[in-house]
């Protein structure tokens, strides 16, 4: 089983990656520090909802999650040298269950539909936020199902 496959009710290494926007090894090195707590299970790191939940929100590790989430749409503007259709997307949705939205865009980009897609998901706020970024047609196409299945 590869560290970015879904497993259950858990998310993995793979998942952390992808709503933090912080590397494989700065999540390991949180992990030593006992700031993300999860578990290891045949040699794949396991985290619960609720611990997910714990460390996105923990005072010691935001602005650095806050400043990955930045950087994808600041990056997506300063690159004016695409080779192809591109699209950045913020959506903000109130209203929406927000484990279930995070693991929808999650999984949906995890499980290699979408190739080319950068994915933040933040819920510490009051509403659920995402932030999608990458071939126009591909984050369009995950968008709509999104609603599709949600409406």
């Amino acid at each position: 089983m590869k560290d970015n496959q879904v497993t259950g009710n858990y998310y993995t290494l793979g998942h952390m990656v992808q709503f933090t926007g912080l590397t494989d090894r700065t999540l390991r090195n949180y992990i030593s520090m006992g700031l993300l707590i999860g578990e290891k299970i045949n040699n794949i790191w396991h985290f619960t909802p609720e611990q997910v939940e714990a460390f996105v929100k923990s005072p010691s590790v935001r602005p650095s999650i806050l400043a990955k989430k930045n950087a994808l749409v600041y990056d997506f503007l300063l690159d004016d040298k695409k080779k192809s259709e591109q699209c950045c997307i913020i959506l903000d949705i109130p209203g929406v269950n927000e484990k279930e939205a995070s693991e929808f865009f999650c999984y949906s980009i995890n499980d290699g539909t979408y190739q080319n897609i950068h994915f933040s998901f933040d819920s510490a706020g009051y509403t659920p936020r995402v932030i999608l970024k990458g071939d126009a047609s591909e984050v369009l196409k995950l968008v709509n199902n999104f609603y599709h299945l949600n409406s």
